[in-house]
């Protein structure tokens, strides 16, 4: 007999947490997307074609020039193809999931995630807000913060506290006592 107020597991196979791999589920959905609008520009840039497809991103093409569809960006682009191999490595991890090394792969993958997120935010703060002033310069301050910023910092923060976790798993699993 079952008890019907048990609650579900909190750890997925392998004891990584289930919100963790929520987290890069959405991170491989995003990132997929992401990197198909950059690549496929300017087809999914505004005025292109299937533009339509990513009305969020030509909104946010309005606040950083990065995604703004005018000209390509290095960066951009760059971060496009960092972001799919990501989405490869996350792949293996979820066919992987009982294998002892995937935490391993998963806490790789959220690392380039996070640094690659401060990178974006520091390059940017090096070029002296060179893609996003604008929106400062025309007295956006809301808008700046709310669409220059705020991603950012979430897509350094989630990371982090999913290295956080998956370091104590692998921590937890590698200074347990062996027998013999």
């Amino acid at each position: 007999m079952t008890d019907s107020t048990a609650q579900a597991p909190t750890r997925a196979p392998l004891g990584i947490p289930r919100w963790v791999l929520v987290w890069l589920i959405i991170t491989a959905v995003i990132q997929t997307y992401d990197a198909c609008y950059v690549l496929l520009g300017p087809v999914s840039h505004t005025g292109g074609p299937l533009s339509w497809l990513w009305a969020g991103h030509v909104w946010y093409g309005t606040y950083d020039m990065t995604y703004g569809g005018k000209a390509s960006s290095a960066w951009g682009e760059a971060q496009s193809w960092m972001n799919l191999v990501e989405v490869v490595g996350l792949i293996v991890v979820f066919c992987n999931l009982r294998k002892p090394w995937v935490p391993i792969l998963a806490l790789i993958i959220q690392t380039a995630t996070f640094w690659k997120t401060v990178a974006y935010f520091t390059i940017e703060a090096a070029s002296g807000l060179e893609k996003t002033r604008h929106s400062l310069e025309s007295g956006d301050l809301l808008g700046f913060l709310a669409v220059g910023v705020l991603p950012n910092v979430f897509w350094i923060v989630i990371p982090l506290l999913s290295m956080i976790a998956l370091w104590r798993l692998i921590h937890r699993r590698t200074a347990a006592p062996r027998l013999a």
